[in-house]
């Protein structure tokens, strides 16, 4: 985890407020490694569990065991997102949005 320090470096010389900072950072762990526990396996909970499903590292039925509201809701989501992307505007919507522009508009090259 990276904290910030809301102190003000303006009046600080750029060498003293660089030596300051390193300072601080030594002193400190790293903390924001991802570092894998023994005896801890990916899919500990339900959310990770769908989550792996949704990432395709899963299957459906792992998941449905685990959290079968959420397949259910993510599976309507694909379901809708599919009908979305099929849908198409009628043949003449462009022809009438071509009428309504201004014979003086500059045409596109």
């Amino acid at each position: 985890m990276m904290l910030d320090r809301h102190e003000s470096h303006e009046n600080l010389n750029p060498k003293a407020r660089d030596s300051r900072d390193a300072a601080v950072s030594a002193e400190r762990p790293l903390a924001d490694r991802e570092v894998p526990l023994p005896g801890v396996s990916a899919a500990d909970t339900a959310a990770d569990t769908v989550q792996m499903w949704l990432d395709g590292e899963a299957t459906e039925m792992e998941a449905r065991a685990e959290n079968d509201k959420a397949v259910e809701f993510w599976a309507r989501v694909a379901k809708d997102t599919d009908t979305m992307r099929q849908v198409k505007a009628p043949a003449h919507f462009t022809a009438n949005i071509m009428a309504a522009l201004s014979a003086k508009a500059p045409l596109a090259d």
